[in-house]
């Protein structure tokens, strides 16, 4: 796997790894309140699926946190771990809905408009409904390129703890490691 020697090229990767914990910590907190809440998200099982799923990254963070302060790199690997299956299940629960989606789309044009009802274009709500996917696909696009830079400064940080360096000297983005 790819390593890096800092984050986001302004700070080492354990002030980095802490900050990215926190950050995740807090989006999981806030997405499972307002799942549980129902401003986000449906009733029923798909509401229970996301906010079990933000359950367990809030427990991933926390174990995040533990393991970069106790320069623990297994409970580091934990995190990069679950990060990697977070992504996954965010991508497959993009593409079902997706599927349902455009299964109903379908569905839906099949039904013949009202002739009493001119206001409604089929043209329209297709443009709509594709406009919506793409919105949908550009936002889960984002959130797993984040992840998965995450993950990559996150595992950087747990194999120099299992290679027994700790943080390497930060380095320069115009030359080699700054000397002191």
């Amino acid at each position: 796997m790819v390593r890096v020697n800092n984050c986001c090229g302004c700070c080492d990767l354990k002030s980095g790894t802490i900050s990215i914990s926190i950050v995740y910590l807090v989006l999981a907190i806030i997405n499972m309140v307002l799942g549980i809440m129902g401003v986000v998200g449906t009733k029923g099982a798909p509401m229970y699926i996301g906010v079990t799923i933000d359950g367990l990254m809030v427990v991933l963070c926390i174990l995040l946190i533990i393991g970069a302060v106790k320069d623990n790199h297994i409970l580091c690997m934990v995190w990069v771990v679950g990060a990697i299956v977070w992504s996954v299940l965010v991508t497959i629960m993009a593409i079902v809905v997706s599927v349902v989606v455009g299964i109903a789309a379908n569905a839906a044009q099949d039904i013949q408009p009202d002739p009493d009802d001119p206001d409604i274009n089929p043209q329209a709500v297709g443009a709509a409904i594709g406009l919506i996917l793409g919105v949908m696909w550009a936002i889960v696009a984002v959130e797993v390129a984040l992840v998965i830079y995450s993950a990559i400064v996150v595992y950087s940080h747990a194999q120099n703890l299992r290679e027994g360096g700790g943080c390497p000297p930060p380095y320069s983005q115009f030359g080699g490691p700054n000397v002191i």
